[in-house]
């Protein structure tokens, strides 16, 4: 089979990734890889009008687009809940954005949350 044919037929698979927030609560997020389209769409989104990345709203972004109810087909989050994910810990936020890279494929399933970037998120970035 060649390669474009398997690809063609191949369903979408996605990685999900399962992560306990024990300081939040007994809760479990389940973070979803995206689509390409998907990921272009999110960068899109967190792109300021002179290229950068708005490293605040990539955070953030990210785990709203990528975090479910586990078991179930609902966000856990909406684009409205953007400030008050900001507003809490940094440490819970960064653990779902790891997972959501994990899960992307963007970091190693043994890195730490630590080596996920040796850049701070920018607290002081705007929209």
């Amino acid at each position: 089979m060649k390669i474009r044919d398997a690809f063609a037929k191949s369903g979408r698979t996605s990685e999900i990734v399962t992560v306990d927030l024990p300081d939040i609560g007994e809760i479990k997020v389940e973070i979803r890889s995206q689509s390409v389209g998907e990921q272009y769409d999110l960068l899109a989104k967190v792109t300021k009008p002179n290229g950068d990345i708005d490293r605040k709203l990539l955070a953030a972004e990210t785990v709203i687009v990528t975090a479910y109810e586990p078991r179930t087909d609902e966000l856990a989050f909406e684009t409205a809940d953007r400030d008050m994910l900001l507003g809490k810990d940094a440490r819970a936020l960064q653990v779902l954005f790891a997972a959501s890279n994990r899960a992307a494929g963007l970091q190693g399933k043994d890195e730490e949350v630590s080596d996920l970037d040796e850049t701070p998120v920018d607290a002081t970035s705007t929209s």
